[in-house]
């Protein structure tokens, strides 16, 4: 079963790094050699944690490259008021020369709540928010006019009256595997992020849910049944857990499930993993492009005594290239 249309499959390949380790004073450069290895997107998360808030971080990346993009994956939606992330939107867009993707979640860690003392909604409020966010930042960002009087945001306002221009168009990423956010994603997003899990309520314990081809098939036909037409323009992203280059990939997977509580046979038929050699890696991404149609991946730098993806994923850029 395939739900890739000519459309996804003809897409040129692009490649993320998304990185969430502290860096401080080397992020500049650690942004440049993201741009020297070959990578399309920096993206940030935006985590109330001891690393760079994603804004910041996005523009001081966009002001020492020539070409690399950035973003957020994703914008913790509860984080800041819709109005707020339109303006910082326009204004990175603009300083950066329009190299910039607006990625928007509608947040999960309870953790996070607590310590700002925020109220913690159940799922179904916290994306009722972020639908009505979405409704604001769109048009702000598009120079249009916003009528928004909802269960949670009231903002009325002309054309460019809250919010400067940019001049440039920002590309809207919303990114789950709720269906619900999928479905969002699918009426009103430019890139569909698929990550292939969920968290339980309070984000103690990840669900590999949809970690599976299968799974990824299916949360892909959410997104194709919500967009109707315009699923054809729409870019599919994948987010790569492990990019781990081994000439043992059973004993690697093995190793890598224990942190999740999966086993090593998901993990080594996982459309988000990479395991093997270079070329077993880059094989295996235009067959997930040809299977899936997802041409945008992005793998996650690095987490707490976890090996970098950074340089093994570059290899394989090379080879694709």
């Amino acid at each position: 079963m395939t739900v890739a249309s000519d459309s996804h499959r003809n897409r040129p390949l692009r490649f993320g790094l998304h990185t969430a380790l502290p860096r401080g004073a080397q992020f500049a450069e650690f942004a440049v050699t993201v741009e020297q290895s070959g990578f399309d997107v920096l993206t940030i998360p935006d985590h109330l944690a001891p690393t760079l808030a994603p804004f910041s971080g996005a523009a001081t990346a966009c002001a020492v490259t020539s070409h690399l993009r950035t973003g957020t994956l994703v914008l913790n939606n509860d984080l800041r008021h819709p109005v707020d992330t339109a303006r910082e939107t326009a204004s990175v867009a603009a300083l950066s020369g329009g190299r910039f993707e607006l990625g928007l979640g509608a947040g999960h860690m309870k953790s996070e709540y607590d310590t700002a003392g925020l109220r913690f909604d159940n799922g179904a409020t916290r994306v009722d928010r972020l639908i009505e966010s979405v409704d604001v930042i769109r048009p702000l960002l598009a120079s249009e006019p916003v009528d928004v009087d909802g269960a949670h945001y009231c903002v009325r306002a002309d054309a460019g009256a809250l919010v400067a221009p940019p001049g440039v168009e920002v590309p809207l990423l919303i990114g789950g595997n709720g269906r619900r956010v999928l479905q969002l994603a699918g009426r009103v997003a430019d890139i569909a992020g698929l990550a292939g899990f969920s968290h339980n309520h309070d984000a103690t314990e990840v669900r590999l849910t949809h970690f599976d081809a299968a799974g990824l098939l299916d949360r892909i036909t959410v997104v194709r049944e919500a967009a109707g037409e315009r699923f054809e323009g729409i870019e599919l992203n994948g987010l790569l857990q492990f990019v781990v280059h081994t000439d043992d990939p059973a004993t690697a997977a093995a190793e890598a499930a224990e942190s999740l509580g999966a086993t090593a046979e998901l993990l080594l038929e996982s459309p988000f993993t990479l395991f093997g050699s270079y070329e077993q890696m880059a094989e295996s991404l235009v067959d997930r492009q040809r299977r899936f149609g997802i041409s945008y991946w992005t793998a996650i730098d690095a987490w707490t005594g976890r090996e970098s993806a950074l340089p093994h994923l570059a290899e394989v850029i090379k080879l694709l290239r």
